[in-house]
């Protein structure tokens, strides 16, 4: 009897091949890596963005985005599709802003009548606009063909005929007048 219990208690001593080893340290680091990923994500949601234990769903409102054709750059007044159109060019940001923007819409009412012409507006407070723009009376030029020489002051209207300019308004009363509505009149037949 005490040989079986003496070869119980012998312990075999195992013996592991190389690939063994280098197999079951790479199912270690593996282990180890996947824990790691594991945890840098859950710190990431906890501390980062916040939202590991708030479980409530924002809505979040997406605007759709949209193109205003109606305005332009000073730059690009000349690449339009239209053969003629205006351009009525002043600073959002002035006094009489709200003024001036009456002139387009009231003038946006004759769309209707035959002899309409597309109207653009050009921001002079646009970042893209400030080199047309001088406060100087002296220096203003926007009869020119040139935008190396076009300065612009507070307030203009251009009309554009053939990528041209052929009419240059910077009075308040006659662009006014050149932006008027005109009732369609009734054909009488």
């Amino acid at each position: 009897m005490t040989n079986k219990k003496s070869s119980k208690r012998i312990k075999m001593d195992k013996y592991e091949t190389e690939e063994q080893v280098e197999l079951k340290q790479f199912i270690k680091i593996l282990v180890i890596l996947i824990i790691l990923v594991v945890g840098v994500y859950f710190l990431t949601r906890a501390f980062v963005t916040k939202d590991l234990f708030n479980k409530k769903e924002e809505s979040r409102e997406t605007t759709k985005g949209s193109i205003n054709y109606s305005t332009t750059l000073i730059g690009n007044m000349f690449n339009k599709i239209d053969k003629e159109y205006y351009v009525l060019m002043y600073d959002t940001e002035d006094l009489q802003a709200a003024y001036y923007s009456g002139f387009m819409s009231n003038y946006s009412k004759n769309k209707d009548n035959d002899d309409f012409i597309n109207i653009y507006f050009a921001n002079l407070n646009n970042p893209l606009n400030k080199k047309y723009v001088t406060n100087n009376e002296e220096e203003i030029n926007i009869n020119t063909t040139s935008f190396d020489e076009f300065k612009v002051g507070k307030l203009a209207l251009i009309k554009v005929s053939d990528g041209k300019i052929s009419k240059a308004i910077t009075n308040v009363d006659e662009i006014a007048k050149e932006l008027e509505y005109k009732e369609k009149e009734a054909d009488n037949k």
